[in-house]
This record gives structure tokens, sequence and C-alpha cells, in this order.
């Protein structure tokens, strides 16, 4: 019997020490987070993924080798407003330059479409932007007196492939 008096004695100690340790923790949980820039708090600005390697067997990315213009945020959601504002008031085609080590045309706005050559970089090209298309992680322009059409930039990374200087 005394064996069972510890063990007994053993359980309650161990329930009461997690109670207690519990408590402290939802305690401590249910205090309201810092107001930014009070007392050193520093406000949580939304970041874009990560670049990491692809896994093996992966497509890889519509432009390759060194470079691309990265942006934050803003310059994300700067990018994404080219979907919204297609009026004649905003020019239509836009003249740039490559700036990643090779970009793939295509024959359509997306990944499953055939390629066709591969601009290098320092390239002049001129896009499009009412023809801009949203697919498989890229805004897709299509090329001025052309078929073809260029991932301009990546969704994914935040990255330009083409830095454009103004309209044409």
């Amino acid at each position: 019997m005394l064996v069972g008096e510890r063990l007994g004695v053993a359980a309650a100690a161990a329930v009461l020490a997690g109670s207690v340790l519990s408590f402290g923790a939802v305690a401590g949980a249910s205090e309201p987070p810092p107001e930014p820039g009070v007392d050193g708090a520093v406000p949580v600005q939304p970041q874009l993924p990560q670049e990491q390697e692809p896994p093996q067997g992966a497509q890889e990315e519509e432009g390759q080798g060194s470079g691309g213009i990265y942006v934050g945020p803003e310059g994300h959601a700067k990018a994404l407003e080219r979907l919204q504002y297609r009026t004649n008031q905003r020019a239509r085609w836009f003249c740039g330059e490559v700036v990643i080590g090779v970009l793939k045309t295509r024959k359509g706005p997306g990944k499953n479409y055939d390629e066709g050559r591969k601009l290098r970089r320092g390239a002049h090209v001129v896009t499009d932007w009412y023809s801009i298309v949203r697919n498989q992680g890229y805004l897709w322009v299509k090329l001025r007196n052309s078929d073809y059409w260029i991932a301009d930039y990546n969704l994914t990374k935040g990255k330009w492939y083409v830095k454009y200087a103004s309209h044409c």
C-alpha cells in the first residue's frame, strides 16, 4: 500500500505543477501585444517569401542567372496595380531592359506554352501593359510587334526581370 500512496502523491504533485506552469503560460499569452512604437516595439512589415532552392525536378524560373530587381511589399503592391489600371489615361507601351542573365520568351502567357528565343541581359524590350496576365506565379506581358510573351515579374520572389525606364 505504501507504493500506491507514493504514486498517488507523485501524480497529484505532477498535476499541480502542470497547472501552475500552464497558468503562467496562459497568463503571459493573455497580455495584449505591445503597441507599435511603444517601449521599443517595432511594427511587423509583411514580407515576401524568402528565396529558396527549387526542389529536384522542379521547373526552372523564367528568368535565369544573376540579376533581377528585388522589391519589398510596396514594390510588390505596385507591380500588382498594373492588373487593375488599364485605362486610356495610362500609357500602353513600356520600354525596358532585361536585367536577368537570360529571360525566356513564350508563345503565350504561361509556362505551358512553347518557348521561343531567349533574351540576354541588356536586351531592350517593348511590352504591352494592356495585355498583362497573372499566371503560374508571374505577371506576363506581350512583346510589341510579336506573338511572344515574357514573364517580367516573379510574384513568388518579388523580383523584376525587366527594368522599365518609362513609357515609349
